[in-house]
């Protein structure tokens, strides 16, 4: 957690990838999501999960590796405070894609972002 002058942001982040068994977080040696608890695949757009108690949200981006710039995908985000919504797009196309259609043994969404949330409670002592 960041504490900004009274403002506690929580680091919201993960990698996200479908190597054709559906779309999940990216969890081994190299990665490792903070606060994101887990993806859900919609027919129009994928679900992450992060109940970490927000009460406002700062930002929220997201972007497709190289391997999907190259094919012209690009993610739009719509974020709430237990959940985001990344809506993926071919090209100049409006109409979002089923995220099911998307898979690559190399190609990744790159998620990062803040929430701001309660400012952790402070212990204090009194001398006797």
């Amino acid at each position: 957690m960041i504490d900004t002058g009274g403002q506690t942001l929580r680091l919201l982040s993960c990698v996200l990838r479908n190597s054709g068994q559906g779309w999940g977080l990216i969890v081994d040696e190299g990665h490792d999501p903070t606060g994101i608890t887990g993806v859900i695949q919609h027919p129009t757009y994928l679900e992450l999960t992060h109940d970490v108690g927000a009460l406002r949200v700062s930002s929220m981006q997201v972007t497709v590796d190289e391997y999907y710039a190259a094919r012209a995908i690009r993610v739009g985000a719509s974020v709430g405070l237990p959940w985001t919504k990344l809506f993926l797009y071919s090209g100049a196309s409006t109409t979002p894609l089923n995220p099911a259609s998307l898979s690559a043994a190399s190609g990744n969404l790159w998620v990062t972002g803040y929430v701001k949330v309660p400012a952790p409670a402070t212990c204090t002592t009194e001398g006797n």
